[in-house]
Order: structure tokens, then sequence, then C-alpha cells
């Protein structure tokens, strides 16, 4: 006979299922089991068995069960030498069964077996274990709900968790991680915040290649352990996580018969294509690479701030510049356009962002976070000691990157913005202007053929002056100039000296000067602060000048403000790219902000067919 009680409560007689009766009657056996060989007082049986809802004559119903159990046991237990009895004790029972034959007590012999196992050789130690752990069916007297038996459950608990992480840790020495994984996960649904169970249950999944649920255990473990207690999972599971993620996952329980995969891991190439019509900025490609150096003694981790106007090619610079520097950041690099240009999408905030990066950096597992200080230190963990490049296009301000930035030595980051992220330290601020007209010229030939530029030189010339030396208007241009083989240079040269269709030509395929801009008038014509749409109010009217130039004084009648006032939203201007500075108290609006600018005061759409 065997007295099953971890799990549904159970009696196994002759190899079969023994029928003891009603749950009642199975809650007077545990109660009795859990102290086989030591009798046990009728009031104990009575708060064991029914606690505060016990009958009005509770003696008389365990007589019965009683009776009813020392009558099957009678019958079915036939083993010589070893007679099961149920007999009476003074005020009580005791059940008179050895007590290897009862799942809890044979459970800790296995225990202390295994433990005296302990200076053997692994298969010697882990063969009672294996078997302590088939003796576990579920939680403790399952079926009851009594306060004892959650007592009971509670008590052994530690036990069985001891026990499983034991067995784990063997089966993993001995590899076997298939094991481990699926028993854990069962085990689990039972203990879900047993940490110690939760890191064997990750390394097994990561020796059997299934990082990404290895990863999920620990997503779905600390949002539990937050939920319920408002703390952090433990150091050996955090540090655990971090491994994992940065591939970095030691293997004390590989062996020399099975070895335990270790997880690979994942060398990131996000960059965008680099450009093949690449011109100019010599001058300003040089400081990019001399900047991310990782060899570098001055800065450990350098970070690049390249800003300027709408259109003059940031993007376009950063990817080259990281394109240059892929040798040198051998463990990745990672793309990420925060959407601050887009004058249609939201910038990205830097939870998503963090996010993003992080799922790239564990191999496409699911990993959601909601706090951006813990975001941001674990992406700095996870990037400690690698060679990373980081590219941060379209960012809006400084705050929007700074929880973006790796710490220590070996990552390089560049970020593009519009305007100066001056809430940044140690960062080369590179401001990039305009093309010259013979780089911008150059750019043209690229699209268009250096024959069809060779043909019309001065209308070339005329073209990339009238495109102010953006390349992103000279890309429209020779986009448009390809579709028509048939035009000459001087027709399109025609279409932009006519301020009423020079915008207009400037459009192409969804790309254009107008919608570039948008995004930085936008940012203030849409901002909840007063302040910062009167600014772009003044924008609008400042484009109706009839020239280029403006001086402060110009400025503040135009503005109806005091000089004090109109040079502060002079200046605001100035840092959204909206407006040039050459010097104190003069200004400048390039003729295509001009436009733009002119369209807004009047009202015009935005883009035109």
């Amino acid at each position: 006979m065997r007295i099953r009680l971890l799990g549904p409560i159970e009696v196994e007689a002759a190899g079969r299922p023994l029928d003891v009766g009603p749950r009642q009657r199975r809650a007077v056996l545990a109660a009795l089991a859990v102290d086989a060989g030591t009798p046990v007082s009728i009031d104990t049986l009575t708060e064991r068995v029914w606690g505060p809802a016990a009958p009005e004559a509770p003696r008389s119903a365990l007589y019965a069960h009683v009776a009813r159990l020392r009558r099957a046991m009678s019958e079915v237990d036939s083993a010589p030498g070893a007679p099961v009895g149920l007999s009476r004790h003074g005020d009580g029972y005791v059940l008179n069964v050895d007590r290897r034959r009862v799942d809890l007590h044979r459970l800790d012999d296995l225990i202390d077996a295994g433990r005296s196992a302990s200076q053997t050789g692994d298969e010697e130690r882990i063969a009672p274990l294996r078997e302590a752990m088939d003796l576990w069916q579920g939680p403790p007297l399952s079926t009851l709900a009594s306060d004892w038996a959650v007592r009971v459950r509670r008590s052994v608990a530690s036990k069985l968790i001891g026990l499983a992480g034991a067995w784990a840790a063997g089966e993993l020495r001995l590899g076997n991680p298939e094991a481990v994984a699926d028993r854990l996960a069962r085990v689990l649904g039972s203990y879900p915040l047993a940490e110690p169970l939760v890191s064997l249950q990750m390394r097994a999944l990561c020796a059997m290649g299934r990082t990404s649920e290895a990863l999920q255990w620990y997503v779905d473990t600390r949002a539990l352990i937050v939920e319920q207690f408002g703390a952090e999972p433990g150091p050996e599971l955090r540090n655990l996580h971090v491994a994992v993620l940065r591939g970095e996952l030691d293997e004390p329980y590989a062996c020399g018969t099975v070895p335990v995969a270790a997880p690979v891991r994942y060398v990131p190439r996000q960059l965008p294509a680099d450009i093949a019509r690449f011109s100019g900025r010599r001058n300003d490609l040089a400081p990019i690479l001399n900047w991310l150096n990782p060899a570098g003694p001055a800065f450990s981790s350098p970070v690049v701030s390249i800003y300027g106007a709408a259109g003059v090619g940031k993007s376009t610079l950063a990817i080259h510049a990281a394109h240059k520097l892929t040798s040198r950041y051998p463990d990745g690099q990672l793309y990420v356009d925060l959407r601050g240009a887009s004058p249609d999408t939201e910038p990205l905030t830097p939870v998503d962002a963090l996010a993003r990066l992080l799922r790239t950096l564990v191999g496409g597992a699911t990993y959601g976070v909601e706090q951006v200080d813990e975001a941001a230190a674990l992406f700095r963990s996870v990037v400690s000691g690698r060679r990373l490049l980081l590219v941060l296009d379209n960012a809006v301000d400084a705050a929007q990157v700074r929880p973006l930035l790796p710490s220590g030595s070996g990552c390089g980051t560049l970020v593009t913005s519009r305007q100066p992220l001056a809430g940044l330290s140690d960062v080369c601020q590179l401001r990039i202007g305009p093309l010259t007209v013979d780089d911008a010229v150059a750019l043209l030939s690229h699209w268009v053929g250096a024959d069809r530029v060779a043909a019309e030189p001065e209308s070339a010339a005329a073209i990339a002056r009238w495109c102010e030396g953006l390349p992103l208007a000279l890309r429209v241009v020779g986009a448009r100039l390809v579709a028509r083989p048939g035009w000459p240079l001087a027709e399109l040269r025609d279409r932009l000296a006519d301020e009423r269709r020079r915008l207009d030509n400037l459009e192409f395929d969804g790309v254009g000067v107008r919608a570039s801009m948008a995004g930085s008038y936008d940012r203030l014509s849409g901002s909840p602060d007063r302040a910062e749409r009167a600014i772009a109010e003044a924008f609008k009217l400042l484009g109706t000048s009839p020239i280029s130039e403006l001086s402060r004084s110009t400025a503040a009648r135009m503005l109806c403000q005091s000089e004090a006032n109109a040079e502060r939203i002079l200046e605001s201007l100035v840092d959204a790219q909206l407006l040039e500075t050459s010097e104190p108290g003069t200004y400048r609006m390039g003729e295509l902000l001009r436009l733009y600018a002119r369209e807004r005061f009047v009202g015009l759409p935005e883009t035109k067919p």
C-alpha cells in the first residue's frame, strides 16, 4: 500500500488505486498520515479535517470515517511483516504504517540520500532526486482547502523548491535540459515566485536554443514580483537576465557527454543602405570619423551630434559615416528613427525606442518595458563591454536622446537633429550647412548623368543655386529630370526661377521640400505652449518681407514688438533652423523657407498637386 499526499490524496494498493471514500474521509487519512506512527488527538484531527466549520458531533463523524478507513485498509494490505493499521491510542488515533509508504516521508529519505551522495558522481546523486521528483504530483494535499492543509503546503514548499533546484541542476550538469524545461514549467505553475527555479528554467531553455522563451520567463516573473511585492527580482535572477540578453551566459552545468548550448549573441546590422551618390562633406566627415574612434583615449563612449536645417542632408551624412565605421564597431550597428522631423507622426518616446533596441539585442524576443529609467539601465547593462555603434536619427531634443546613450567604453553614438542638443554633455556638436555650388552640381550629375550636366553647365549651376545647395531639393530635382529625359536642364531652371512654381517643382513621389520644412514649423504651430505658437505666427509674418535679410529693428516693426522681444523670437527661430544668423542683430531667411512661410501666411495647403 502507498499513501500519496504530494498532490491529490490517494491510496494505491497492489499497484491499483483504492477508493477510500469522499473528501472528508481522505482528509482524515491525510491528517493521520502526516504524522504516521505518531498518535494524533481527536481535537487535532477535528481541527485538521474541519477547522472552524466542525460539525456538532465531530467525534461521531471521526469514528465513522476511521471505521471505514480501517476496514478498507485491512481488506487490501496483505504485505507480510508490515501491516497497515489504524488503531485507537488514548484520546486519539495512530496510523501504523511504515513511513516509507507515505510519499511525504519517503521524500525526506530520498532528499537525504541525494545529499549524502553529493560527494560522488552526478549519476549517483541524481537517481534519488529523480525518484523524489516522481513522487511529486502537485501541491501537497491539493484536494483540501482547510487552514491546516494550507499550512502543510507552506511548510513543504521550501523543501520541494529545494528538491526541484537540486534535481534540475543535476540534470543540466548531465546535459538533460529538455527534461528540466518540461518539468520545471509544471512546478513553476505551483511556485511562480521561486526565483532559483526560474533561473534554472531560463538556463534549460537557453541550452535548448530557446532564448526568447527564457527571456519571457524573466519578464513574466518580474511582472508578478512587482505586482505582488512592489519590488524587483533578486540580483541572481537579474544578473542572469542581463547575461542572457548579452549572449554571455556561463555554462556551469555543461558536461563532456552532452554539451549545453550557449545562446547566440546577435550582431545587429541595422544601418540603412549607404548613399552611392554621396558628394562633398569632406570637412564634415573627417571630424565624425576621428571622434567616433573607440581607441581614442579622451572619451569612453563618444557621441557626435549632427544638426542643421531641414533637407540639408544630416541623415545621409550620418549613415554614410556609420558605414565607414563598421569595422571599428564589430559587435554591431543599431539604427533608430526617432521621428522628430516628421509632421505626420508623433516622435518616438524614449521608452519605445529603448524597447526596440532591447528587442534587437535579444535576437527578436518579445520584450516590453514601461519605466524609462528601468529600460535605460537595462540597455546600458546589455551593451556594456560591447563595441556597438548607435545611430539615432531625427531626434527632437536632448531629453529624447539622453536615456538612449550607452555608458562605458567601446560604444559610439551618432545623433541627427534640427537643433543643437545642448542638454547633452561631452558631445561633439557639428552643424552642417548647404553644399557649395560645385558639390551641388556634382551631386546633380550623379542623378542625371555627367554628360547631361556637362552639356548645360550654367543651367546646372543655376538649379543648384535655386535649390540653395540642399541635398533634399537636389535629389527631388534629379528624380524629376531622370523621369523626363527629354527635358533640357534649362526648362527646370526656368521653372525654379518662378517663385510661384518653385516649391511645386521641388516635389516628386511623395518627397519634397515643403514636407521637410513642415516638420520644424508644425512643432511650433502645434505646440501646447502659447509662446511657441506665437513664434510660428512670427515666422509666417516674417516670410512676407520683400527681402531675405532682416535686422532686429526691422523685425521688431514687422512683429509690432519691442526690439528685445523681437530678438527673443528671432533667436528661437534660429534654434528651430527656420532662420540663420551670421552676426549679432542680423538674420536671414532662405528663399525656400520664405516661400513656405508665405504659403502658411495666406493659408495655402501644405502640398499642391
